[in-house]
């Protein structure tokens, strides 16, 4: 519930607003003034007004709830620059308020201001919790939830080197630097916590998981078969799909199948299966997996994603856009409705693809921004790139701070030759965001991309997985880098791990021209046509398959 004017009174306000507005300047307006317009703002959804009014009502008044109200606000709605502003604010007329002192910490960790945000955090750390165990411990869980998982991980990180005898603190450090794609820090300090306790099973799963990533996989899968062996259906389940991501297909199915009868993780292993499954072209065997899943009620979500696929790689459109149109919460949310609002623009049903994700966006309004910029490169894609950088253009407006728009609209400039355009969006975020792996790797990949800056382009790479090791993304434009370069071979085996960790059709392009440019013309094809089949008229495969085999191929 709002507090100040209820909102079923605010449209009597309307003309008093629009007067009051056009009449007095915002910096003039009394701070009582500021609230109601701020709060018709917000009403309208105009939040970026609705925040900005925030900011100057808790500037010229005492009540450290006007702060309170506008930061939520912020937050809410992606608001970063303005959540910081209102929550020192907040933070001035009650320097003791811990909410206020958590929402300074998230602006600035998804400003990517590490040491700034350290400072608040470690203040926290003191105050908020009952114990550092217990702060190490919270900290883990909310700020997992950010955006900036590498910044993230960073500043506990260093946090937690403060307490190095602290099992909680490394163990915080360990599952964000994990989630982050740093496993060599995993690694490190999920060990000092098992150097202290040998046995404790969180730790040793962590170091499992590192190992595995870091592409160690001997080391890691003895280790997680070692705690599957001795422990519940659930553990096996990890250890199962471990195995999968360590290409041991046939043990990994192994394990899957024997799970599929476990009351407990029959859902779970069910998808496994069906996933071999669908990799085959074994579809009705993966429908028919999916739709037990799906019969269980355990993961709805994921089953009709499941099921989507089937219908997307049979070429069933229809079915498919169905499908992918009822997946609207979880991680496979915003890819299963873009995949919908592409083939509905493939159809010729512009109107029907815009309502899909109009109403998808409705339901899960914290998605707005990941399925426009979404959205905006699928319009450039297809030759549409006006409607695309319209679409960014308000959205930016809207969500000033966040980087993907910036990135989509990079991604759109590109796609419509305007090169230098689109490097001086990149570059624009690189220098804001200057320790954020993904801004250098970003602008290091289109440099290497179009001939510019070879050197640069490496060095931003390498500081990129520098960062951020087990990336498979950046592995990929390291590999590319250097074939671009003259170093295929040395670009090579970049590639291959890069591709063994992330399937995705654009590294399969890229392993490709490598093997390609190396004289494995057999290789190149089997990674371009096996790519294909799962990712069918994808433009890297395809414009890589007719430029060394001719159109039509």
């Amino acid at each position: 519930m709002m507090h100040g004017l209820p909102l079923r009174v605010l449209p009597r306000w309307l003309g008093l607003a629009t007067l009051l507005s056009a009449c007095t300047g915002l910096g003039r307006m009394p701070a009582g003034e500021q609230l109601l317009m701020a709060e018709v703002a917000a009403e309208r959804g105009e939040y970026v007004q609705a925040v900005r009014r925030y900011g100057v009502a808790a500037a010229t008044s005492h009540d450290e709830n006007i702060a309170a109200r506008g930061a939520r606000l912020a937050f809410e709605n992606g608001q970063i620059q303005a959540l910081e502003q209102l929550a020192r604010e907040w933070l001035a007329r009650s320097p003791n308020s811990e909410v206020a002192r958590r929402f300074l910490a998230v602006a600035l960790l998804e400003l990517d201001r590490r040491a700034d945000a350290e400072r608040e955090l470690a203040l926290l750390l003191t105050t908020a919790y009952a114990t550092p165990a217990e702060a190490f411990a919270g900290l883990a869980e909310s700020l997992s939830q950010l955006r900036n998982d590498t910044g993230v991980a960073r500043v506990v990180a260093r946090l937690a080197a403060r307490y190095p005898d602290l099992p909680e603190a490394q163990l915080a450090s360990a599952q964000l630097a994990l989630a982050a794609g740093d496993s060599p820090t995993a690694l490190a300090a999920a060990r000092r916590v098992l150097a202290r306790e040998p046995g404790r099973r969180d730790a040793r799963w962590t170091a499992a998981r590192a190992l595995v990533a870091a592409g160690r996989c001997d080391e890691g899968l003895k280790e997680s078969g070692a705690i599957a062996a001795e422990a519940s259906d659930g553990d096996r389940l990890v250890h199962a799909w471990l195995l999968s991501a360590c290409d041991r297909s046939i043990d990994a199915h192994a394990y899957f199948a024997d799970l599929a009868s476990s009351r407990t993780v029959r859902a779970e292993a069910l998808e496994g299966l069906a996933g071999y499954d669908l990799d085959a072209r074994r579809f009705d065997e993966a429908a028919n997996r999916y739709g037990e899943v799906l019969s269980s009620g355990h993961d709805a979500e994921r089953a009709l994603y499941g099921l989507a696929l089937v219908a997307d790689r049979r070429g069933d459109a229809e079915r498919a856009i169905r499908l992918y149109g009822r997946v609207t919460a979880g991680p496979r949310a915003v890819p299963a409705q873009l995949r919908a609002y592409r083939l509905e623009l493939e159809r010729g049903d512009a109107t029907m693809a815009a309502r899909l994700l109009d109403d998808f966006v409705a339901v899960a309004p914290d998605q707005r921004v990941a399925a426009t910029a979404g959205r905006a490169q699928i319009l450039a894609e297809l030759g549409r790139p006006g409607e695309a950088l319209a679409l960014l253009g308000r959205a930016i407006t809207t969500y000033p701070d966040r980087e993907e728009l910036r990135y989509a609209r990079a991604t759109v400039l590109e796609r419509g030759g305007q090169i230098e355009g689109a490097l001086e969006e990149l570059r624009a975020v690189a220098t804001l965001r200057p320790e954020d792996p993904n801004a250098q790797n970003a602008l290091g990949f289109t440099l290497a991309d179009h001939n510019r800056s070879f050197a640069e382009a490496e060095r931003r790479i390498r500081a990129a997985l520098a960062e951020r090791p087990d990336s498979a993304a950046i592995m990929d434009s390291l590999g590319w880098v250097l074939h671009r370069r003259g170093r295929t071979a040395d670009g090579l085996g970049w590639l291959q791990r890069a591709f063994v960790l992330d399937p995705d059709p654009e590294i399969a392009a890229h392993l490709g021209e490598a093997q390609w440019a190396l004289g494995d013309h057999a290789a190149a094809e089997h990674s371009w046509r096996e790519s294909l089949l799962r990712n069918p008229g994808e433009r890297h495969l395809t414009k890589a398959i007719e430029s060394h085999l001719g159109p039509g191929s």
